[in-house]
């Protein structure tokens, strides 16, 4: 998450609740680098779901030792992981060299919204005939389904379950703006504000309705004004609390 810069003070020891997983082992040199490379993912990924339930909470310290523990990885792809989470700015190293949580500031939203709505816009504009009109159609037919009896979108199953934004991020064309756009996505997810069905279903079909059509300033536009909506949700909830 985005700051200011590190804090001097230290940070409160972290609540850390124990996780199971199996470490597969591998032999050969490119395996062991493959092996550490799932297992650096599958730490990222844990280490993500620790913060969006709050096990990590802002300000909370990073252990590795016991991270390690609580997660069967060793600590070279935990290191990764860790790495990968400080470079996104979700975590943040003091001026005593401990690891932490950063907060999240309404300064920091501002920003990364204003950041999703250009490179999220143009992922959409650019992932126009790069995704299968079928499985598009399908998608909408779900969506409407589920609208139809008050469903949450959660209930997709397989393949229709697919978050919409990683779908047009990874159609771009261009792996470094879909990096991004994931990196801000999981910073925003971490306020943990919740999105109404309302906003999942009436301004992502506008989206799906212009990747069919094929109309990529249409599908920028309609991206760009769900984004804007996501904002304004965002911080009419964080000014509520």
């Amino acid at each position: 998450m985005r700051g200011k810069g590190p804090n001097a003070s230290p940070a409160p020891a972290g609540r850390i609740h124990h996780e199971d997983s199996g470490a597969p082992s591998s032999n050969g040199r490119s395996s062991q680098s493959r092996n550490r490379q799932s297992l650096s993912e599958v730490a990222y990924e844990r280490l993500l779901d620790m913060l969006r339930s709050r096990h990590l909470q802002p300000n909370d310290l990073i252990n590795e030792r016991q991270l390690a523990r609580q997660l069967s990885v060793s600590r070279t792809p935990l290191r990764e992981a860790i790495r990968r989470l400080e470079g996104e700015k979700i975590l943040e190293r003091q001026n005593s060299g401990t690891l932490v949580v950063k907060p999240i500031s309404i300064e920091d939203l501002l920003y990364i919204c204003q950041v999703r709505r250009l490179v999220e816009g143009e992922a959409a504009r650019r992932a126009v005939g790069r995704i299968s009109v079928p499985d598009l159609v399908r998608l909408r037919k779900r969506y409407t389904a589920l609208k139809a009896r008050k469903e949450p979108v959660l209930a997709l199953e397989g393949a229709a379950n697919r978050d919409l934004h990683r779908w047009i991020a990874d159609a771009c064309g261009n792996p470094v703006l879909a990096s991004i756009i994931m990196d801000l996505k999981n910073r925003s997810k971490l306020l943990r504000l919740g999105v109404p069905e309302r906003i999942a279903y009436d301004e992502h079909l506008p989206i799906i309705d212009a990747l069919i059509k094929g109309n990529g300033e249409e599908a920028k536009a309609a991206m760009q004004r769900h984004i804007d909506a996501l904002r304004t949700y965002a911080l009419d909830r964080l000014g509520a609390l």
